[in-house]
């Protein structure tokens, strides 16, 4: 009988790891209320952990839960327990948001839903109430650019939890693990019907210590649209009588994923071209950019049709559109910021100029794989996702998590994948360098490329050579 899958060396790094990133993230030093935070037990341990413990018992549980998982890359014979994300997610259930202060934003704009507030009109802070102290500053007195039905999940979310200052905070956390609960179930099914790597699919799509302490740990409202996206796409390839799955039903649930996060838009192209690529690859190539597109421009009509119902639905509207420009305030670490700070000693901010450079390769490289490509929809979306997701005004690890998901369905080669799992971790480490130890963008970056090539390094002396 084979040794039980929970006995793996990686299984229990991983859950020590996860621990770390927990206790640690409890310090009172990290909450942007004076007075702390926390409830009995977490509010002890906050008042006994300073910043420079909290930032180690983080960083370093960032490290061994990412060691856990390197530890359980899937080889033939040997698969890491379906449930494992249960296990990993279950230390950061009840602490305070990891790395962010965006859960505090959600309980408040749930908070200004549930007394008749529009967020759109009436900002962050505005309503008082009992998450306003601890909305960060920096976004204080402004909008927010959340479509309608994520500040609906925010309500409702914040009603679970009682409108409690801690609680309400908390249960911001339950959509997302509502999200990653729906990529657990729906990946590998979707893996098994395209003829993909089920466990390799589940290891870097759910596994991965950016959905563990992001989507998860930081209880972001982009892992719900996740989820909703990758059983949209599963949907997509069903074949269900009267009603075509990837032209009506799949946009409809994208739509809603829009209506979650706008970033899900870009998956009717996957859901359109999914269930025929087999038969566009049999067709000359200019048939095959036309088959793809009129399905696509449908797929995309159906989802912006529900997109638009559900907005007017909840009596919000669009309001969200005057507020994007807000997301470049904050300098995250984006290509275009990288740029500009590596050429700031000219006196002038090239930030912008190169944002405007990024975003026309960006779209350049996005048409490119739909014209040369069109036979591989998923190829497109996958790569697309990130491509614009790397040149956007901001980018955050919880950005990436639709990408992650869609590239663990591909036929990477091991380049590619090495590219792909190593860059992971050294992005997972240069967020945590400059939020935790407030490192600027550049210096950040030198530190996660430092940390991605040691993991390498390390993998690559000790002989593996299986896909990754």
């Amino acid at each position: 009988m084979p040794a039980s899958p929970w006995r793996l060396p990686g299984v229990w790094v991983g859950f020590v790891g996860s621990v770390l990133v927990g206790v640690g993230a409890c310090s009172n030093d990290f909450s942007f209320n004076p007075l702390g935070w926390g409830v009995g037990p977490i509010a002890a341990l906050a008042g006994a952990i300073d910043r420079p413990t909290g930032n180690l018992l983080v960083a370093s549980g960032c490290v061994l839960l990412s060691i856990g998982w390197f530890l359980l890359v899937p080889r033939p014979g040997r698969a890491a327990p379906a449930q494992l994300w249960l296990l990993w997610v279950a230390p950061l259930l009840v602490v305070p948001p990891v790395m962010s202060g965006d859960p505090f934003l959600y309980a408040d704009l749930g908070w200004i839903m549930a007394n008749g507030g529009n967020p759109y009109v009436d900002v962050l802070g505005s309503f008082g109430g009992p998450f306003e102290p601890f909305v960060d500053r920096f976004w204080a007195g402004n909008g927010v650019a959340y479509p309608p039905l994520a500040l609906e999940v925010n309500r409702l979310a914040a009603q679970l939890g009682g409108m409690h200052p801690y609680w309400g905070v908390v249960a911001q956390r339950l959509p997302a693990v509502a999200g990653v609960a729906l990529v657990a179930a729906f990946l590998p099914r979707l893996a098994d019907h395209l003829n993909a790597d089920r466990q390799w699919a589940t290891w870097l799509g759910v596994l991965n210590p950016i959905v563990i302490v992001h989507l998860v740990g930081g209880a972001h409202n982009d892992t719900l649209m996740v989820g909703v996206v990758v059983f949209a796409l599963w949907l997509s390839v069903q074949r269900i009588p009267v009603i075509s799955a990837s032209l009506v039903l799949a946009p409809v649930v994208i739509g809603l994923a829009m209506a979650l996060k706008q970033q899900a838009g870009l998956a009717v192209i996957a859901a359109a071209g999914l269930p025929v690529a087999a038969r566009i690859a049999q067709l000359p190539r200019l048939q095959r950019v036309a088959v793809l597109g009129w399905r696509t421009a449908v797929a995309t009509l159906v989802a912006l049709i529900t997109f638009v119902t559900v907005s007017l639905a909840t009596g919000l509207g669009f309001g969200w559109t005057h507020w994007l420009s807000q997301m470049g305030r904050a300098r995250t670490m984006t290509l275009s910021v990288a740029i500009g700070d590596a050429l700031s000693w000219t006196g002038q901010d090239f930030t912008d100029a190169a944002n405007a450079v990024l975003a026309v390769a960006a779209l350049g490289g996005l048409a490119a794989l739909l014209l040369l490509r069109p036979e591989r929809p998923l190829e497109a979306t996958a790569w697309g996702s990130l491509l614009v997701l790397f040149i956007s005004e901001a980018l955050h690890p919880w950005y990436i998590g639709l990408g992650l998901a869609l590239l663990a369905l591909l036929p990477l080669g091991r380049t590619a994948s090495r590219w792909v799992v190593f860059g992971t971790f050294g992005y997972l480490m240069a967020y945590a360098l400059t939020n935790l130890y407030v490192l600027p963008v550049l210096p950040s970056i030198a530190g996660g490329v430092a940390f991605g090539s040691a993991a390498y390094a390390a993998w690559a002396g000790f002989g593996r050579h299986d896909r990754l």
